[in-house]
């Protein structure tokens, strides 16, 4: 089976093909109708696991977008799009930086770097970050990264806002991309500027809001 969006093809085994358009339909579980020996059917299973783990990525993405979308989202509903209780939404949402209450948490916002190699400080001037809390370390795009950057494997010393209310974070497509560093316990969000120079500008026309 083929699968061709946006001008690229895939070629997908039938029986992941067909569990993948019965998924989209909504109907009832299909049988991986043609693997039958061991190796096939861990084949299946693992090719399965990487498809679940990637749209689960992509989900709780989407859903730290549309919390962070305004200075108000309804959880309710956001929880109910998600299949979710109102705690396990929370520790995802936290999980990706996101205050679990939001009416008296906010996020820790990583406004400005200094590439630690080098004392350059990007995207602020001294005076921005003077007194600002910080926190450094190696950065690793990993797959995060649309286009190989400048910063990829070096020792950045990263300067962020505490509790900056989400409706002023202004997030938007960083939602939900983090900062972490394990040893302090921090998770960070980031702001635009801060993503797109980390990772790359994923959109076609990086001056034009909707990238187009």
């Amino acid at each position: 089976m083929r699968v061709s969006f946006e001008g690229e093809d895939v070629d997908v085994p039938d029986d992941l093909g067909r569990a993948l358009l019965a998924a989209l339909r909504e109907d009832l579980p299909v049988k991986p109708s043609q693997a039958s020996s061991f190796d096939e059917l861990t084949g299946l299973v693992e090719r399965i696991g990487g498809v679940t783990r990637h749209l689960t990525l992509v989900k709780e993405l989407a859903m730290s977008r549309a919390d962070a979308s305004g200075g108000y989202s309804n959880r309710r509903a956001l929880g109910d799009a998600a299949g979710m209780s109102p705690s396990q939404l929370g520790r995802v949402l936290q999980g990706h930086g996101l205050p679990k209450d939001r009416r008296t948490g906010g996020v820790h916002l990583a406004i400005a770097f200094r590439t630690t190699d080098d004392k350059v400080l990007h995207l602020a001037d001294e005076s921005q970050v003077a007194g600002l809390p910080e926190f450094t370390f190696p950065f690793a795009p990993a797959e995060r990264a649309t286009a190989p950057t400048a910063f990829a494997g070096r020792e950045l010393t990263f300067y962020y806002r505490e509790d900056v209310p989400i409706a002023v974070a202004a997030l938007g497509r960083s939602a939900g991309y983090t900062l972490r560093h394990a040893e302090r316990g921090l998770i960070a969000c980031v702001t635009e500027p801060v993503f797109d120079a980390l990772f790359g500008d994923p959109r076609l026309d990086a001056t034009r809001s909707n990238g187009r």
